[in-house]
């Protein structure tokens, strides 16, 4: 496990490495092209990212008519992973995957350590973007001193506010999280909610989880995972994990969310705030803020901080692309991440993320501009469960959190469960 979860500008990883994460997978049928010589090579993507993936896409098919083709199919997040794992044991995967980084499960519960060990992911250590990652995402995508991906692009969770509104309401961003609270109040004057929640599935879940964390925990201890892994620490006994999901209790007793929110898909919910006439604000990664406000690009909105401890922090989602090891066309969805490569920061402007490089700078996208100080400090962290040793700590988290919104759980019942699943699970 990474000892130094902060990213020191100008640092790049000597290891072997390159990226994972957000997640692409496989539509159902074969990914070969037969006796023609020619090969159709597949993936699923979530939504949120194909205005940047489709173009590179397109290009590449182009360049490379008629022999190769890349199809892609785009569904909600949370549903890739199950689709995946069901034509990875049927031995029909996607040529490419977009995987999730390192151990914990990711936004898809596909971790990359996982597949690594069962041979699932070609070996990729010897391509020339396998060596220049950034050292804080170096151990997200290695296994055993191994390559397994192509870091696409970065982002990084906030929160987001609709400037026309607050400024017709004479009302400004949250600078603490009790000034949060009170907004939710006034906020809810104007007859709207601050927030649509969706905990009826792990991404919804996972955004809070990310964005209170690292606001709360890894902003006072970068190494608490470190601890957590030798016995030192436990969610139970932790000041900042208690106050992660305590804040999200807050919220939802403070009425910032808009009612429903156990119930309610994530999809679900970036629909309604797409609308934006249920709700004034967002929490959640710069992918997902981008592809709504492209949405609606009527909402002029801007973003800030989520409200910690102490300090603040930058939580990052890493992007990549992996090759299936076992596909009938290895060599060519190869050369998919090759192009790709050579594409990022393009990918990185069409969906609100930011590439390698620019991380390395301390260079975020003009919409995250106020949060681009922390990234000239260097002030990133991984994203809680990045590195954890399985996903099962993640996923007991997200289905006990849904029990918040209806009060059937509590905050000790959601770090209970986490204890109870690391220890299980740890080996």
């Amino acid at each position: 496990m990474e000892g130094n979860r902060r990213s020191g500008r100008g640092r790049r990883s000597l290891a072997l490495v390159a990226g994972a994460s957000a997640v692409v997978l496989a539509a159902g049928c074969g990914g070969s092209g037969g006796g023609s010589g020619n090969a159709s090579l597949r993936m699923y993507a979530s939504p949120a990212v194909k205005d940047g993936l489709d173009p590179i896409v397109k290009e590449f098919n182009d360049a490379n008519a008629p022999r190769i083709k890349m199809t892609v199919q785009y569904v909600p997040a949370p549903k890739i992973g199950p689709a995946t794992t069901t034509e990875l044991q049927g031995g029909n995967p996607p040529d490419v995957l977009n995987i999730s980084p390192g151990s914990g499960g990711g936004a898809t519960g596909l971790p990359l350590h996982k597949l690594a060990k069962a041979r699932r992911l070609a070996d990729v250590t010897n391509k020339p973007w396998a060596k220049d990652v950034p050292a804080l995402l170096a151990p997200t995508v290695t296994y055993e001193g191994k390559a397994y991906a192509l870091v696409v692009g970065v982002s990084t969770h906030f929160m987001d506010y609709t400037v026309t509104e607050l400024e017709d309401w004479r009302l400004k961003p949250p600078g603490t999280f009790d000034e949060l609270l009170k907004l939710c109040g006034e906020i809810r004057g104007h007859d709207k909610y601050a927030l649509v929640p969706g905990a009826a599935d792990q991404a919804g879940n996972r955004m809070l989880l990310q964005s209170f964390a690292a606001a709360n925990v890894y902003s006072d201890d970068p190494k608490w995972d470190e601890k957590r892994a030798a016995g030192q620490v436990k969610f139970q006994t932790t000041p900042g994990w208690r106050q992660t999901f305590q804040q999200v209790a807050d919220m939802i007793n403070a009425d910032c969310y808009y009612p429903g929110g156990a119930g309610r898909t994530t999809e679900e919910g970036k629909n309604l705030q797409i609308k934006s006439d249920k709700a004034t604000m967002g929490i959640g990664p710069s992918t997902a803020s981008s592809y709504v406000t492209r949405r609606n690009p009527a909402r002029k909105w801007a973003a800030v901080p989520v409200p910690g401890r102490r300090q603040s922090i930058l939580p990052l989602e890493v992007s990549g692309l992996s090759v299936a090891a076992k596909g009938d066309n290895v060599e060519e969805a190869t050369k998919f991440l090759d192009f790709v490569a050579q594409k990022r920061d393009l990918y990185a402007e069409k969906t609100g993320a930011f590439s390698p490089a620019q991380m390395e700078r301390g260079e975020l996208p003009d919409f995250l501009k106020p949060l681009e100080p922390l990234a000239k400090q260097g002030r990133y962290s991984l994203g809680a469960s990045t590195m954890w040793p399985s996903d099962a700590p993640a996923q007991a988290a997200y289905k006990t959190m849904a029990g918040l919104y209806n009060k059937t759980r509590t905050v000790d019942d959601v770090l209970k469960a986490m204890d109870e699943a690391w220890e299980a699970t740890a080996g």
